[in-house]
Order: structure tokens, then C-alpha cells, then sequence
């Protein structure tokens, strides 16, 4: 394992993101770092957790013991400096343990914290108030919460640390801090959810969705942004939001839409990145899935079965590879069933066949 996959690991262990097999590669790099290797791991947990709040615990007696004696006797050419105390254990003699011991109570306490962004390497890093900012002003949220709402679940509702309040739909995952105290609120959003966010006075709002952010003071909306969608909408339902993409900015007003477009990769489009667009929307249409509906407005046939897939947790099989067809507007009511919805669809997608066998549905024509 090289420092830069070491590096990667604690970006990863943070996460919740890792194997067996990576855990005990790194441990056994760990055993064999040197001073400078050990402080740039140091460095970027720092980056990640400057200042160490977690709870103090015994540490692990087979490992971290092995490890503090080995920085101790590493850092013996380094400068004393006063011990520091967490709560009445002694933790440090010296800064190179100070950091590299903060690293070992992460690991041992099995902590899990999340970074948005991959780690930048060799920049400078400074504290946000829960959050980090690295080289020139790029900021990496650091999330310690997830809620998950897996395919065929319905909806789950949420309420965050600021009193704001989150629906998710179904297959969609949120990521956000215990508490908020820096100087924005951040959440991540992988699939849909309904907001109701609280008013905080020069404390906005902000949704990190794939390449593509919305800031908000205090409003209701909606966002689709799932990862196998080729774009994402943000629906303003009243207040205000922006929403940035690849520095391209819209304000919404209450009864519009951003799209964000993301072209294929390899083609040519994608040389210039996302693509953004404002539209007039009929609102209701987009919280359709808050009332038990699954809305497919000028959706195609990949479009709809890639809802049902969601909604129902099915596999989708295409038995003749994945076909061009028009586009429809209608849509099924989930308490319907599956069954009578693929009824439904095989009328709307004229020639089209739609055959259930338990999580799998076989499209024929």
C-alpha cells in the first residue's frame, strides 16, 4: 500500500466504505510507516476532524498500544510540548502523537463520519466549523448521520438537527451532520426528497446533489436527483433557491424547475459538462410521489421502468436488448400493484410487454 492508498483507506474507513482485505492492508502499512508518513495521515485526518470531539474510550490493546509506542519512539527527535487532556486521560506528549493518536481513537472507536468530496492532497486546510477547506476555498462537508430509504419502501420522513424536516422517496439516501455548526447547513441527497426547511438567520441551506448544488434560506421544494437518472430537477414549491451547476447559476421562483442535464460519457457533449435549463412546472405533478402517485411526464420506456424499479425494488430484463420508443405523460398509482401497472404501461407503450416473476420484470415485444 502506498501513503496515497493509505491516504485514500482513511477517507474511506471514515466512510463506513471498506473491506476486511483494505482494513488489514492498512494496519499493516501503519506498522511499517515512518515519521512522515505518519504525519501526513495525521494531516488529513485533521482535515477531516480538526478538532477531536469523539467520545474518550479505552483504546484497542492489541494494535494502538503497538502504534503510540512506535510514534513515541519516532517523535524522539522532535520538540517537547505541554501533555494535552481530553476529559482526565492523558493523550499526548508530543504533535506528531497528537495527530497520529487522533487518527487511532477514529479508527478503534469505530467512528463513521463522511466526505463529500475525494481528498486533495499537498493544499493548505484549514477549519469551517464542522466543515473542511482545502487549497482555494473548496469546502469537503463532513457528514456523521445517513438515512437510507431502500427500493420498494415508501416514503420515510426525517427531521434534521436545525428542525428542518425531509421525506425520502423510495431508493433515495441522505447524508447530513448531527448537529450544524458552521457557517451553512449541508446535507448530501442521492435519489429524491421533499424538504421543509427551517429559517436560520446568515445560516443557508445547501443540497449537494451530483455536480450540482442548491442553497436555500428558508422554503419547501422538491429534488429527483438519482444517480442512474441522466438529469436532475429541482422544484421551488414557495420561497426561494438557487441552484448551481458547473458555475452556471438559476434563481427559482415558487413554480418553476432547474434541470440539470448530464450528458453521456464519451460523447461530445460531455466535453462541456452539465447543462442547466429553467422551466415552468406544474408543482403538483412534481410531489405526485408524496400522495402515492408515480409520475411519468414526457418519460420514455427506460424512464418509466426505471420508477418501477425504485418503487417496487425489481430487476428490469430487456429480452432484446434496450429499445427506442415515444414518449408518454400519464401515471400509476403505486398502491395499485405492480402487476396492474405493467397493464397499465403495456397501453401506454403500444406493442410492449411487461412480464412479472417475483423481483424480476422481463420487457418483450
Amino acid at each position: 500500500m502506498s501513503l496515497q492508498e493509505a491516504k485514500q483507506f482513511v477517507a474511506q474507513f471514515v466512510g463506513g466504505d471498506y473491506t476486511p482485505e483494505e482494513y488489514a492492508a492498512f494496519l499493516q502499512w501503519l506498522r511499517g510507516a515512518d515519521l512522515e508518513e505518519l504525519n501526513a495521515i495525521a494531516d488529513e485526518h485533521e482535515a477531516l476532524h480538526e478538532v477531536w470531539s469523539l467520545p474518550v474510550t479505552e483504546p484497542s490493546p492489541e494494535w494502538v498500544a503497538m502504534l503510540e509506542g512506535k510514534l513515541d519512539e519516532l517523535g524522539k527527535e522532535e520538540v517537547e510540548t505541554p501533555v494535552r487532556h481530553i476529559g482526565d486521560r492523558r493523550v499526548i506528549r508530543r504533535r506528531v502523537w497528537v495527530a497520529a493518536a487522533s487518527v487511532v481513537v477514529l479508527l478503534s472507536a469505530g467512528a463513521i463520519l463522511y466526505t463529500q468530496r475525494p481528498l486533495v492532497d499537498e493544499s493548505l486546510v484549514s477549519s469551517n466549523n464542522g466543515s473542511v477547506v482545502k487549497g482555494q476555498g473548496s469546502v469537503v462537508p463532513v457528514f456523521s448521520q445517513t438515512a437510507e430509504n431502500p427500493a420498494g419502501s415508501g416514503q420515510k420522513e426525517l427531521t434534521l438537527g436545525d428542525g428542518s424536516k425531509v421525506w425520502l422517496n423510495s431508493a433515495s439516501t441522505l447524508k447530513y451532520p448531527a448537529v450544524f455548526t458552521g457557517s451553512e447547513r449541508v446535507v448530501e441527497l442521492s435519489g429524491e426528497a421533499f424538504f421543509e426547511v427551517g429559517k436560520s438567520a446568515g445560516k443557508p441551506f445547501k443540497v449537494l446533489i451530483k455536480d450540482a448544488e442548491v442553497k436555500v434560506l428558508g422554503t419547501h421544494f422538491d429534488i429527483m436527483a438519482y444517480e442512474n437518472e441522466p438529469v436532475s430537477k429541482t422544484t421551488l414549491i414557495d420561497g426561494a433557491v438557487q441552484v448551481e451547476s458547473d458555475a452556471k447559476q438559476l434563481a427559482l421562483k415558487p413554480g418553476e424547475q432547474a434541470i440539470v442535464h448530464y450528458p453521456a460519457a464519451g460523447s461530445v457533449a460531455n466535453v462541456q459538462g452539465p447543462q442547466i435549463e429553467l422551466k415552468q412546472v406544474d408543482a403538483n405533478a412534481a410531489l405526485s410521489w408524496r400522495k402515492g402517485y408515480i409520475d411519468l411526464n414526457d418519460a420514455d420506456l427506460q424512464t418509466a421502468m426505471r420508477a418501477l424499479k425504485r418503487y417496487y425494488n425489481v430487476d428490469i430484463q430487456y429480452a432484446q436488448g434496450v429499445p427506442e420508443t415515444h414518449r408518454i405523460t400519464g401515471g400509476l398509482i403505486l398502491q395499485d400493484g405492480l402487476q396492474h401497472n405493467l397493464e397499465i404501461l403495456e397501453g401506454f407503450f403500444e406493442g410492449f410487454h411487461f412480464k412479472s416473476n417475483g423481483k424480476i420484470v422481463t420487457v418483450t415485444r
